[in-house]
């Protein structure tokens, strides 16, 4: 017997879904057969910093563009990298993380990810604040995301992978644009754009409210609303000077908490309350062109981030509690230039250099603010010795400020075996630097974590990685297909030195250390088809990680008596056998896949669905006595109807999106138990829209 909550009879009701297309498609094929015609790849800026198209760009990248982030009906940001091959994302309470292929935890620290150029990547714990970004998913015109290591372009931390997100510019804004959306879990969003354009000066003006009630209100307490304002402006100074400036914030408040259902009670350290949370940034770039056809470009960023807990200034230690400052403030200042130099046809070249301040002030787990100054200079070649062969060549040397000076070289061979057939073998390296809390946290029992917490004693290197990489990109007509084979080695893995301090027997602290080893290799593979009335693109991966000592923990073979019957050594190597190293494999999904179908059904209604699915999955972070997440197939539907001209005044949209429409019962990231067996339940909304 079929059982209605199986994933397979999920995707077979998934397929019977898509059932009415296939003549359209079909047909589309028919067409093709007597007049077939080549579509463009698209022009890709992230991995070298050089337009290039997709099958000269020294890595493998996936693009998704307005058509597909409208397609998914996605309201976050977060949730578009399911259409990702190999990409992992997840959510810790109310705030989503996202990985690619390899070691990973709720702050996911080994991915770049920057807007219109700028790193969003903030200290003092590293990963991004997704959900406080101060940026609308309507604003994005495309997100380039490059599989593999990119730290010859975009330096530390670009070690998985780099994801771009690129907003429109405001000489192209459309439209002004009023949208709503409301649904159930509490989804309510409301947004408008306005933008002018003139001879020498541009403008768009972006505001949105995004709130929900999370995903299991009752249990974890994970809504959020977000006050989101940017602005975005271009004045063209002269024929060869540009400048373009941005502003952008993000004020809201996300809730936190865990109640304890087993014992039907509040847990007395994680109680429900809510955060405010302030995201802002002021971003201002100034372009030359040359008369040789060359380009500079000088620009400067400030990103800032404040974050209020008010259960976080209570010292439960005391009796009666302690109250004091809960206000953590963090910010990044950071100054770069960059030239494109043409030496021919054949060869072009860019470099350039920056300078990065980081600052970061938490006085619960500081005991005094923290900066750091780093520097990098960087070139990458890009030359076509023959017309059939592409080489680039580049690196970035960084200084990250602690002590350590980096090199991050990456060198890449593209053969077109045929004009529209590309293959491609390459080699990268990367660096992670470790981020404040790392290397400075300094916390008692209970007074921000359960754990007390003290400075690493040791030098914390870089992680390193090593990528090895092939892969092959062809166009058949409507048909592309992009795939790629990686081995990537990490070494100098930073985890947490469990019980690392022992001044204090009663009270014994831990830090971080350089302390594993890890291999990852995997097959991921993109395949799109566009027709006059629809497309598809469907995304496979298939990932293996292994994971082993390359340095112990500092009391690995300590022979303190704990107990009647364990020895500290005793414990710690359990504790790591079985929470780490026996889990290693577990931490990438051996397989996963997604399929966004778009179709146009008659001039103005249009469908999509995505199909969403990946094995068993346990971030690093989720320890050997909690279940692992279970298997995901997800499906979403959306249906559109429009009216009057598309992106003109009187014209609009109303669309339904269902979300998990079958209720696939999958579950999500939990590290602590009443997390670990929380489902995404099926949702709803509905949105309307129109231009004025």
């Amino acid at each position: 017997m079929i059982s209605l909550h199986s994933s397979s009879h999920k995707l077979l009701l998934a397929t019977l879904a898509m059932l009415p297309f296939f003549s359209t498609v079909q047909a589309a094929e028919d067409l093709d057969s007597e007049q077939a015609f080549f579509l463009e790849l698209p022009v890709v800026l992230t991995p070298s910093r050089l337009n290039q198209p997709l099958d000269e760009s020294p890595n493998s990248i996936t693009v998704i563009d307005r058509d597909m982030i409208k397609a998914s009906g996605f309201r976050s940001v977060a949730e578009l990298f399911r259409l990702v091959p190999g990409m992992y994302v997840g959510n810790s309470g109310a705030t989503p993380f996202v990985s690619l292929n390899g070691v990973t935890d709720e702050y996911s620290r080994r991915m770049q990810v920057l807007v219109d150029g700028r790193s969003v990547y903030l200290p003092p714990f590293g990963g991004v604040d997704w959900k406080g970004l101060p940026l609308l998913v309507e604003d994005i015109e495309r997100i380039e995301v490059v599989r593999g290591p990119s730290a010859a372009s975009h330096g530390t931390n670009s070690f998985y992978g780099v994801i771009s997100i690129i907003t429109m510019d405001a000489a192209t804004a459309g439209s002004d644009r009023l949208s709503v959306s409301k649904g159930g879990m509490g989804i309510t969003n409301v947004s408008a754009q306005h933008g002018g354009q003139g001879e020498r000066f541009d403008y768009r003006l972006s505001y949105a409210l995004s709130a929900d009630d999370g995903d299991n209100p009752a249990v974890v307490n994970d809504g959020s609303r977000n006050h989101i304002l940017s602005i975005r402006t271009n004045f063209r100074a002269s024929l060869t000077d540009y400048v373009e400036f941005q502003f952008g914030l993000n004020s809201g408040e996300s809730g936190l908490g865990t109640f304890d259902v087993a014992n039907n009670q509040y847990r007395s350290i994680d109680l429900f309350r809510s955060a405010k949370i302030q995201n802002d940034f002021q971003q201002i770039s100034w372009i030359h062109s040359w008369e040789s056809g060359d380009e500079s470009k000088l620009s400067y960023y400030r990103i800032h981030r404040d974050f209020r807990d008010p259960l976080k200034a209570v010292d439960w230690t005391r009796s009666p509690y302690v109250y004091g400052t809960d206000m953590s403030s963090s910010s990044r200042h950071d100054l770069e230039v960059q030239n494109t130099t043409k030496l021919g046809y054949a060869h072009r070249l860019v470099w350039g250099g920056g300078f990065r301040h980081d600052f970061a002030e938490q006085p619960l787990i500081f005991t005094t603010t923290h900066a750091l100054n780093q520097s990098r200079v960087f070139l990458h070649d890009e030359w076509r010795p023959l017309e059939s062969t592409i080489v680039n060549i580049g690196t970035m040397l960084e200084d990250d400020g602690a002590g350590h000076r980096n090199n991050s070289p990456r060198v890449s061979l593209n053969y077109h075996i045929q004009p529209q057939q590309t293959l491609r073998i390459s080699y990268a390296t990367a660096t992670r630097n470790a981020v404040m809390v790392e290397r400075f946290l300094t916390s008692g029992t209970n007074k921000y974590y359960s754990k007390g917490y003290s400075p690493s004693k040791h030098d914390l290197l870089p992680e390193k990685i090593s990528s090895r990489e092939m892969g092959y990109l062809g166009q058949f007509g409507r048909l592309s297909l992009d795939g790629r084979l990686y081995y990537e080695k990490v070494s100098n893995i930073i985890l947490l030195d469990v019980y690392a301090d022992l001044s204090n027997l009663a009270d014994p602290k831990s830090g971080f250390k350089n302390m594993s080893d890890g291999s990852y290799k995997g097959l991921d593979v993109s395949v799109a088809y566009r027709w006059d009335t629809g497309r598809v693109n469907l995304n496979y991966a298939r990932q293996q990680a292994s994971c082993a000592f390359g340095s112990f923990p500092t009391q690995y073979f300590n022979a303190l008596p704990i107990s009647a019957t364990e020895t500290l050594s005793q414990k710690l190597s359990k504790a790591y056998q079985d929470d780490y190293l026996n889990l290693c494999s577990a931490s990438v999904p051996s397989n996963s896949a997604s399929l966004l179908l778009n179709q146009e059904l008659t001039e103005t209604v249009d469908f999509s669905t995505g199909i969403y699915f990946r094995d068993s999955v346990r971030v690093t972070d989720v320890a050997s006595g909690l279940p692992a997440e279970s298997p995901m197939c997800r499906v979403d539907m959306r249906l559109a109807k429009s009216f009057g001209q598309k992106e003109r005044p009187g014209g609009g949209e109303i669309a339904v999106v269902l979300q998990n429409a079958f209720q696939d019962n999958y579950t999500g990231y939990g590290n602590i138990t009443q997390r670990a067996n929380l489902l995404f339940k099926r949702r709803a909304y509905l949105t309307a829209s129109i231009n004025f």
